[in-house]
């Protein structure tokens, strides 16, 4: 145990000197016809690849480390001749942005909803109704785990639903290849869930974030009608995987579920005010209040009414919102130095339409396989959103989609490495399976992208 420590204390060393020198190589070698901010724009963002890539410090600590960088290096008064260097609060105001207060929304309603166990007794009410055939149980794992996410983490979700699924697991055999199948289901089903809602997870919130910077804005209605159906696609096509692979040695089950109470009079209350976010999140069209200030509406009524308190603050996934202020930032320094007027010039990004698409969502679902997908979002969506008309709109959303096609890895989300921790998978098993839904999801994304995203958006 102390030598892998001290081995992944070495890497970690050795990562940081090299991206340390491949910034200094960046920032010199670049051609004639880069001017000085893109220079130092260029050796920050190999920081930022770098430093996210390998986990050299942990990745919200990267995210701040960042914005420093940027605030120093662009935005110092007359520190760049010939450059009108933006005011160090274009770095700032980020961290204030409608999508980072549509996220602090969803975190405060998620940790009520947990603290009140909204969630936990909605799920025990299903499963004492419908969990007597192995079908039935496999479609409640896949299918709950997806509408939690769609508004909690897939951290959270899994968590939760691998707690619960302990005693469903000591009704079945050892050797029923159904352990395994609900394992995965719960971990598939955390994943594609996020992709349903600007809230289910980071990348879909920093994808509107930069369009909304481009003056290319898309309501949470929107969102989710475009995007429902793909995940509800995926769940189905995720069942059908899952009971091939792994066929239930049984059909008919017994299991039996304690503790299945009725909701608590503080969660009744959460019920409601969940219910009037998520309403007044999906009417917006209608009355015109921004999603933000719903979120703001929800936090006040949570912490009014005390369903949510300062200890609950403290546990709020604060780093998350660090990230995402950092992909931001890094969004803005990108747009202000101009060099990514010149990096789209690149022959690499030559390529329009239906390859250039292909190419930057595989490139999507690679990195995130097996880095943070924040931290992929955080490095791809600046560039999609550097390109002109509605190519900027496909490729953003295509992006932030294909960051949440993570299953193949232990390591692609904590939902994953959750679900493997529990000891019943082998790496086999999650890669035969993940692949097959990966791909299914790619070819989805790739065919569907020119006739489903232009309903949708408007600029």
């Amino acid at each position: 145990m102390i030598v892998a420590k001290r081995d992944i204390k070495q890497s970690r060393y050795i990562a940081f000197f090299a991206v340390c020198i491949l910034m200094v190589a960046v920032y010199f070698l670049l051609p004639e016809g880069y001017k000085e901010p893109s220079r130092r724009l260029a050796a920050i963002f190999v920081f930022a690849v770098g430093f996210w890539a390998f986990e050299i410090i942990p990745l919200y600590a990267t995210s701040l480390t960042l914005v420093v960088l940027l605030t120093f290096f662009l935005a110092k008064p007359g520190s760049i001749e010939g450059f009108s260097s933006p005011h160090y609060t274009q770095f700032l105001i980020p961290f204030s942005s409608p999508v980072i207060m549509l996220f602090l929304g969803g975190f405060f309603l998620a940790s009520a909803a947990a603290k009140h166990h909204v969630f936990l007794v909605m799920m025990q009410k299903i499963l004492a109704r419908f969990g007597g055939k192995s079908s039935h149980l496999l479609l409640i794992y896949l299918f709950m785990s997806g509408f939690f996410s769609m508004w909690i983490s897939d951290t959270a979700t899994a968590a939760m639903l691998l707690i619960l699924l302990d005693p469903i697991l000591a009704c079945l055999d050892q050797d029923d290849p159904l352990r395994k199948s609900l394992v995965l289901a719960i971990c598939f089903g955390s994943v594609i869930g996020g992709m349903a809602t600007p809230i289910g997870t980071p990348p879909n919130a920093i994808a509107l974030g930069i369009l909304a910077e481009h003056q290319v804005f898309l309501s949470f209605f929107s969102w989710v009608m475009m995007t429902l159906p793909l995940t509800l696609i995926l769940l189905t096509l995720a069942f059908f995987i899952l009971r091939a692979l792994f066929a239930p040695k049984y059909q008919t089950i017994t299991i039996q579920v304690q503790n299945a109470k009725g909701f608590s009079k503080r969660g009744i209350g959460v019920i409601i005010i969940l219910a009037l976010t998520v309403t007044l999140w999906l009417t917006s069209p209608l009355h015109h209040i921004p999603e933000a200030m719903i979120s703001l509406l929800a936090i006040a009524l949570l912490s009014a009414t005390r369903l949510v308190d300062k200890e609950d603050l403290k546990r709020i996934d604060w780093d998350i919102l660090l990230l995402m202020w950092g992909g931001l930032a890094l969004g803005k320094g990108l747009m202000l130095s101009g060099i990514i007027d010149q990096v789209i010039e690149l022959p690499v990004f030559s390529q329009h339409g239906a390859i250039l698409v292909i190419s930057l969502t595989l490139l999507a679902f690679f990195l995130s396989s097996i880095i943070s997908n924040t931290a992929t979002a955080n490095l791809l969506l600046p560039i999609a959103a550097s390109f002109a008309g509605f190519e900027r709109i496909t490729l953003s959303i295509t992006i932030a989609l294909a960051c949440s096609f993570a299953f193949i890895f232990p390591i692609s989300t904590p939902a994953n490495a959750l679900a493997y921790g529990k000891g019943l998978l082998s790496m086999k098993d999650m890669f035969k399976a993940g692949s097959l839904l990966a791909i299914a999801a790619l070819i989805l994304v790739i065919l569907g992208y020119q006739f489903i995203i232009p309903k949708f958006f408007h600029y």
